[in-house]
C-alpha cells in the first residue's frame, strides 16, 4: 500500500494533494476553461504548479492570443472599410499613429484593449465615426 504524497504550501502552510482542477484562462476579453493537474488543498485555496503542470494554461493562452489577433484583424478591416477610410486615415483618426491599421489588418500588431473596444462599438454603431471626425 502506497502512502498519499503531500506537500506543504510555503506561504499558507496548507497541506496540498496532487489533484486536477479547472482553471479559467483569460486574454483580452476571451476566456477558456482548462483542466490542470497540480498540488492543491482540499478547499478552493491556492495551489502550486510544478514541472509541466502549467503547460495546458500556456497552450490555452497561445490559443486565445491567436483568436484575439484574428478577430482584431477582421474587425479593424471591417470598421475601416464600412467608414470609407484609408488605412492611414483610420489610423490617425482612431489611434493617432499613422500605420496602426495597416499593422492590424496584416496581423503584424493587435490593437490595445481600449482600441479594440472602440472598434467593436464602431462596428455596432458606424454612425459614431462622424462624431469622432467632428472632434
Amino acid at each position: 500500500m502506497s502512502a498519499v504524497k503531500t506537500i506543504i504550501h510555503p506561504e499558507t502552510g496548507a497541506t496540498l494533494y496532487r489533484a486536477r482542477r479547472d482553471e479559467i484562462v483569460s486574454y483580452m476579453g476571451l476566456s477558456k476553461s482548462v483542466e490542470i493537474e497540480g498540488w492543491f488543498p482540499e478547499d478552493a485555496g491556492d495551489g502550486i504548479l510544478t514541472g509541466t503542470d502549467s503547460e495546458p494554461l500556456d497552450a490555452a493562452l497561445v490559443e486565445l492570443k491567436s483568436m484575439y489577433a484574428a478577430q482584431a484583424k477582421a474587425l479593424a478591416k471591417r470598421v475601416r472599410a464600412s467608414a470609407g477610410l484609408t488605412q492611414r486615415d483610420a489610423s490617425l483618426l482612431l489611434t493617432g499613429s499613422p500605420n496602426s491599421f495597416s499593422k492590424y489588418e496584416r496581423g503584424v500588431a493587435q490593437p490595445s484593449w481600449p482600441t479594440y473596444v472602440l472598434l467593436k462599438l464602431l462596428a455596432r454603431q458606424p454612425q459614431l465615426i462622424e462624431t469622432i471626425k467632428a472632434g
